[in-house]
């Protein structure tokens, strides 16, 4: 990590550090993961927020963390690295030798890349693994051998089918996913006919806001139909742009709203809508703050993003592993939060504070 990086974090630290304490008022998380047991985690005691743990036990102690990410090239994962940079200082500042390495596959859909890394960090016999695992079913067996041979786990962002793991830190996702129908609901007049651009087959994270959304359009908006939602954009912008393209077409002059679930899918079907002659006129309703996207919607081609806590994720992610190793119970299930951006609300305070974590300057 360069000094310039480390110097940025810590600069958003505090904006950042006021969005867990609501995030942790939110214990209704729906979050496919399992949560740890008490017992899982060899602590005992209440459960506590891993900010508030006593880590003075480990004071002059060597640790070796990996921190293993989806990808690394979208801004979604640049922020969770500048969390993990602030929880890294703060540990240095009291007095930990922590070292995190931060290693992730080339793409969002290399699973065996992911694994790899898993399988390497686990002959490396590190004290700790946190991982934002790309597939809920495939990284379950290497998360299985990392706890079998004594190295704890803490999953980030994307739910995993296993629950032998400290705490789970992420999104509530079905309900980001909710969120979206609600905006694009009042954003369509509530009727008309919905396009749902899936991510990745396998991706707990965004399969959750998926279902989400589909689940709320349902429930509180029958007057909207939903046409199409079992195309998937694929692991890039590109590919999002092609399948986009397509659905456009396929469904020419039958689209008045469109949600997508992740960056990669919200930049991708953007520039479709863009290429299509159809953005600002179909509604949009997309996922995470890259540059890509709030050009969008300042330009009024999309009506909103939902943006979650990556930052958030990066620095809990750390601080909950540092309270596990230091014989803490933490609360298992850490919901980061989401909130709705808009155009006109840019510059509340709430949001305000999220965007200096989130979007990429």
């Amino acid at each position: 990590m360069n000094s310039s990086h480390l110097l940025r974090a810590i600069a958003g630290f505090a904006a950042g550090s006021a969005l867990f304490l609501a995030a942790c008022g939110q214990s209704n998380s729906t979050s496919s993961t399992t949560p740890a047991s008490t017992s899982a985690t060899g602590s005992t005691g209440p459960a506590i927020d891993p900010t508030k743990a006593d880590l003075s036990s480990l004071k002059g102690k060597t640790l070796h963390l990996a921190f293993i990410p989806k990808g690394m090239e979208n801004t979604y994962w640049k922020w969770v690295d500048k969390g993990i940079d602030v929880a890294v200082a703060e540990a240095k500042a009291a007095g930990i030798n922590l070292t995190v390495d931060w290693q992730g596959p080339p793409n969002e859909s290399d699973r065996a890349s992911q694994i790899q890394l898993v399988e390497n960090y686990i002959a490396q016999k590190l004290d700790g693994i946190i991982l934002c695992p790309m597939d809920s079913k495939a990284l379950v067996a290497p998360a299985d051998k990392a706890r079998h041979v004594g190295i704890p786990l803490v999953i980030v962002d994307s739910s995993l089918e296993y629950s032998d793991i400290i705490a789970f830190v992420g999104t509530n996702n079905r309900i980001a996913g909710a969120l979206a129908a609600t905006e694009l609901a009042r954003e369509m007049g509530d009727k008309g006919n919905v396009i749902l651009l899936r991510f990745l087959p396998g991706s707990a994270s965004t399969a959750d806001r998926e279902e989400g959304f589909l689940h709320e359009l349902k429930k509180s908006h029958p007057n909207i139909k939903v046409i199409s939602s079992d195309n998937y954009a694929g692991d890039d912008a590109a590919k999002a742009l092609a399948k986009g393209g397509d659905l456009l077409n396929t469904f020419k002059g039958q689209v008045d709203g469109v949600f997508t679930p992740n960056e990669p899918s919200t930049n991708g079907m953007l520039k479709a809508l863009e290429n299509a002659g159809l953005a600002g006129k179909v509604k949009f309703v997309g996922f995470d703050g890259d540059k890509t996207n709030m050009d969008g919607m300042n330009n009024n081609e999309l009506g909103a993003i939902v943006l979650q806590y990556p930052y958030q994720m990066g620095y809990l992610g750390v601080k909950t592993m540092l309270a596990h190793l230091a014989g803490a119970n933490v609360i298992n299930n850490v919901d980061t939060g989401t909130i709705v951006l808009r155009k006109d609300n840019q510059g509340d305070p709430a949001v305000k504070a999220v965007l200096d974590n989130t979007v990429q300057q």
